[in-house]
């Protein structure tokens, strides 16, 4: 019974322990666990706090450092506007006092008076009047002398050089034409005033420099302006309004004077070949007043003029278009002879010769509405012809004379009316050839 009996309770023991269930999750566990969760993620949300207020700090840091360099900016452009007012104030201020400056300078400035052509054409005839009245008068002397034999003691031969040289081409053909010593003293004195007073682009020295520098600038500088998108009536005035207000200058007054001089001086020494018992003051006088001083300030009026004026003499072949010209008729006493509208087969012209030219014409190129107008004469140039057919009468001459006398001089060219016409001092005269007698 007891093995039976412990049997039993041992198949009764084998199914209880069979059927106990496994052990369930301790809580404490789950709690720890989650504990720990949170602990970590509060370490990364105090950690990206952290994070999160550097961050914050730095920008707040540069944010203040920036708002530090605006205050700093806007007191500098506060300061740099402060001074481009007051620059703003003291520019206007300049600009008025300059404004005052240059009405003062043109009101200091003399009124310039533009020549107009009638004035230029009075004042053109008028010099060509004195020159022949002033031929006429100083020549009676040798010409008497010619006419009655008494003409004698030769010039020296330097000075009888400088004369001839400067006679035009055209008139050296004609040295031994009757009544014409006249003429040709005419001639070469307007051939010596066009070449150192119209044929310049101003007539006088503006400086005190060799080559005239001051003149060099101007011209260079009216051609630069020539060459910029300028109108002509625009350059020419400036060049007018500098002039006028250069020559309005003590300096200039005092060069000029010291200019005429030398130009009166000279020409008495070329002119006194023909002039030779004139003292030399009252020829130097003379001449000044008659023929210098009024070249030059007729020279002045055109140079400074808002048109532009020019002295030309005939062009080569000048016998093919004397309609053009003031022909002056030798056989009539030096009358004007009226051949415009003629041409060369025209009857009255088959009896006419053309003999030299006496003086230039005076010519214009009118600016208007910025641009130059055609050249054109106002004053025509005059030539010396002859009427009376058959051929001009040929006797002795003082010009024949002269030439003879500047012939005996060898070596000095006669042919070199530029450097002749040069202004230079007077020469005395180094001797003189044998009396002679012309008729």
């Amino acid at each position: 019974m007891e093995a039976g009996g412990g049997n039993g309770s041992q198949d009764n023991g084998a199914p209880a322990a069979a059927s106990k269930s496994p052990p369930e999750n301790d809580p404490s566990q789950d709690v720890q666990k989650e504990l720990q969760a949170l602990k970590k993620k509060l370490e990364d949300e105090t950690r990206l706090r952290q994070y999160t207020e550097q961050v914050l700090d730095s920008r707040q840091l540069e944010l203040e450092l920036a708002e530090s360099k605006l205050e700093a900016l806007r007191a500098e452009l506060s300061e740099a506007h402060d001074q481009v007012t007051q620059a703003k104030g003291r520019s206007k201020s300049k600009e008025k006092q300059l404004s005052e400056a240059k009405d003062q300078i043109f009101r200091l400035q003399p009124q310039r008076k533009d020549v107009n052509e009638a004035d230029a054409i009075d004042a053109y005839r008028l010099l060509c009047a004195n020159v022949h009245r002033w031929v006429e008068n100083r020549m009676k002397g040798i010409l008497d002398e010619l006419d009655g034999g008494r003409l004698r003691a030769r010039p020296a031969p330097p000075q009888a050089v400088r004369f001839v040289s400067m006679m035009r081409e055209t008139a050296k053909r004609g040295l031994a034409l009757d009544q014409s010593d006249v003429y040709h003293v005419v001639a070469i004195i307007m051939n010596y005033l066009c070449m150192v007073f119209f044929s310049k682009s101003f007539y006088c020295p503006l400086d005190d420099y060799e080559g005239d520098a001051t003149l060099t600038f101007i011209d260079e500088l009216e051609a630069s302006m020539a060459r910029l998108p300028r109108d002509p009536a625009h350059c020419r005035e400036w060049r007018s309004e500098t002039l006028a207000a250069m020559t309005s200058q003590k300096s200039f007054k005092t060069r000029r004077i010291r200019f005429i001089v030398l130009v009166t001086e000279d020409l008495a020494t070329i002119l006194s070949t023909i002039a030779p018992k004139v003292p030399t003051a009252e020829l130097q006088s003379s001449i000044r007043r008659s023929i210098i001083e009024p070249a030059a300030d007729l020279a002045h009026d055109l140079h400074v003029a808002s048109s532009i004026y020019s002295l030309k003499w005939p062009a080569r072949g000048a016998w093919s278009r004397l309609e053009v010209y003031e022909c002056l008729d030798l056989a009539n006493g030096g009358e004007v002879l009226n051949l415009s509208g003629t041409v060369p087969s025209s009857s009255i012209r088959r009896n006419v010769a053309y003999l030299f030219d006496v003086s230039p014409g005076l010519f214009v190129e009118r600016v208007v509405s910025g641009k130059k107008s055609p050249l054109k004469a106002i004053c025509r140039p005059s030539v010396l012809v002859h009427s009376g057919g058959g051929g001009v009468q040929q006797s002795p001459t003082v010009m024949n004379w002269l030439w003879e006398s500047a012939a005996s001089l060898p070596g000095p060219s006669q042919n070199n009316p530029q450097r002749a016409a040069t202004p230079s001092t007077p020469r005395k005269s180094t001797g003189s050839n044998q009396p002679s007698r012309r008729r």
